[in-house]
């Protein structure tokens, strides 16, 4: 890639971390503050210690807590991640403390329930666009990284929902509320979720693994009758030790019914497993990197 085309792709690589940032900060102050619901991780300890002090501002404080990690997973992170890593934690945690004097006051909504639901889809939409540009936000990120890379079996998962967890949990304590956690629990579902789309894409559809007899006739089928290719797999039966063709198709959710009706019509005796692909990328789907 020519210099240009890197600087190009760097430019937007952190005008959409700004904007991922602008968009967390905005569900923070105006959804999930307000309401005495915290975002779990860093975030939500200093969202405590902001509660219990009053001492210094959500942003600031966010920063200081990552501070340490940062200084403890330099090496072992490596120099991009963690720049651009930096860029998002200092830029987010400022657009908090900048928007709060003008949005805090700000009452889209008075519902709780509402307010939990709309901040935790703004927050994964905001994170998505960051994670997207290989940068995170600190906090349980960093944490979790620097234990899976001591702890291989251990997921990264596995290690921010136990920090969230626990964090989460000193949260009902803090606030004297129960409730407090199982509304963050509800943000941390509906933001998760949202950035799974984001990362994973939302183009879903099925894969099919029809085992038949009569492989040619049912290609033809499914070509014809559903505009779809296929790709066959030779394999054997192991009750009757006989061999079988596999046909693999990958096929959108409007056409799995003409699937089901063009294979029960070539071959009333084949076997179908449906399987969900979250993601489809190729001819008839969508193209690597779109």
């Amino acid at each position: 890639m020519s210099q240009h085309k890197q600087r190009g792709r760097a430019v937007l690589d952190y005008a959409l971390i700004l904007l991922g940032n602008g968009a967390y900060a905005f569900a923070v102050v105006t959804f999930i503050r307000p309401v005495d619901v915290i975002v779990g991780g860093v975030g939500g300890v200093a969202q405590m210690i902001e509660h219990l002090t009053g001492f210094l501002p959500m942003g600031v404080m966010v920063i200081l807590l990552n501070l340490p990690l940062f200084l403890l997973s330099f090496r072992s992170m490596g120099r991009p991640f963690l720049i651009r890593t930096s860029v998002a934690t200092v830029a987010s945690s400022l657009m908090i403390d900048f928007l709060t004097p003008y949005l805090s006051e700000l009452h889209i909504t008075d519902d709780k329930l509402l307010s939990v639901l709309y901040g935790g889809v703004l927050m994964g939409a905001g994170l998505g666009l960051v994670f997207m540009r290989g940068a995170t936000t600190g906090g349980s990120d960093i944490i979790a990284k620097m234990v899976t890379r001591q702890k291989p079996h251990i997921s990264l998962g596995r290690v921010n929902l136990t920090v969230n967890a626990i964090v989460i949990l000193t949260a009902a304590f803090v606030y004297r509320s129960p409730e407090a956690a199982l509304y963050a629990i509800v943000v941390q579902y509906v933001s998760a979720s949202v950035i799974d789309m984001l990362l994973s894409g939302m183009d879903h559809a099925s894969a099919a693994l029809i085992i038949t007899q009569k492989p040619e006739e049912m290609a033809e089928a499914v070509l014809h009758e559903v505009q779809r290719g296929c790709t066959g797999l030779d394999a054997r039966g192991m009750y009757t030790n006989q061999p079988v063709t596999t046909l693999l198709v990958a096929a959108r959710p409007h056409e799995v019914s003409r699937l089901k009706a063009a294979a029960q019509r070539v071959d009333p005796s084949s076997f179908m497993i449906f399987l969900n692909a979250r993601e489809v990328l190729g001819l008839g789907f969508k193209t690597v990197g779109g």
